[in-house]
């Protein structure tokens, strides 16, 4: 299989279809697979893909089509300026998402829509009409369901006659890929961008009890604090069970909790949550498990 696109869609995918025995063969238009995280996340996964032998990710590899053949499918790419061709039986194509908005009556309505085919929502995800409301993947903000999902509430709760509002301030973003990536937040980068001035502070999960019995202790939590405060504005994690230890984080940053809230919150033992307990240790300059 090829599959077009190393964006989370397409490694999520991709990694199924390795597991299953298939060979696939992954085509990322960029740099680097999953470009929505950070570098060091995203070689842990690059790294755990091309152990399993049966995975090859091809970076800055632009699919110009695709050609069907008896056998299967033929890809044509251009890498770093040369066209080449790979034979497949199947291609999974992972990019080029876009609002399903056509054809629906919001024209014919006169519902406000972008350019891109979204549609333009206010603090209640209402429309330019008072009993139209929109939420999802056809408003603006990433494709991600537990947004639509909170979305849904505000506006049910606006219909009702509540003085809902969204508040996006923090969205984590997950990949459950091997081993699976979380984010919430500010990155680091993405901070000093802002005009932060920021601490980044790691823990690695191979300094972790429980990740060690589980035999799975690659990957490391950063934490995001503030200089001045320790307020937590991020987090990314790339482990074990990072999609269930995301949410602690973003609850940190919506309850503007600092490092020292989270290190002196007694976390149980042994789990994988106690590396958020670390990490904010080591923010705070005071680890006792790794030097």
């Amino acid at each position: 299989m090829v599959v077009i696109g190393g964006g989370y869609i397409g490694i999520e995918l991709g990694t199924v279809y390795a597991n299953f025995g298939t060979e696939v063969t992954i085509l990322e238009g960029t740099k680097q697979i999953l470009p929505g995280f950070e570098k060091q996340m995203s070689s842990l996964v690059s790294r755990r893909l091309k152990k399993k032998g049966n995975v090859e990710i091809i970076t800055e590899a632009l699919a110009q089509g695709v050609e069907e053949t008896e056998e299967g499918v033929t890809v044509t790419a251009e890498i770093k300026g040369e066209t080449k061709s790979f034979d497949a039986d199947y291609v999974l194509v992972t990019v080029g998402r876009k609002p399903n908005t056509n054809e629906i009556g919001l024209e014919e309505l006169g519902v406000e829509m972008t350019d891109k085919g979204l549609v333009k929502i206010d603090k209640q995800c209402r429309t330019n009409f008072d009993n139209i409301y929109a939420i999802g993947d056809i408003v603006e903000g990433p494709a991600l369901a537990h947004k639509a999902s909170y979305e849904g509430k505000v506006a049910a709760e606006a219909i009702s006659g509540e003085n809902s509002v969204i508040d996006y301030l923090a969205i984590p973003a997950v990949v459950f890929s091997d081993p699976e990536l979380a984010s919430v937040g500010y990155t680091e980068k993405e901070a000093k961008d802002q005009g932060f001035d920021v601490k980044a502070s790691k823990f690695p999960f191979g300094a972790n009890g429980r990740a060690l019995s589980l035999n799975d202790s690659e990957g490391f939590m950063k934490l995001i604090t503030r200089k001045e405060d320790g307020l937590v504005i991020g987090a990314q994690i790339a482990g074990p069970n990072a999609s269930d230890m995301i949410a602690e984080l973003g609850l940190a940053i919506e309850a503007g909790m600092t490092a020292e809230d989270i290190a002196l919150t007694i976390h149980a033992h042994p789990t994988l949550g106690e590396i958020t307990m670390e990490a904010a240790e080591v923010a705070l300059g005071t680890p006792i498990h790794i030097g």
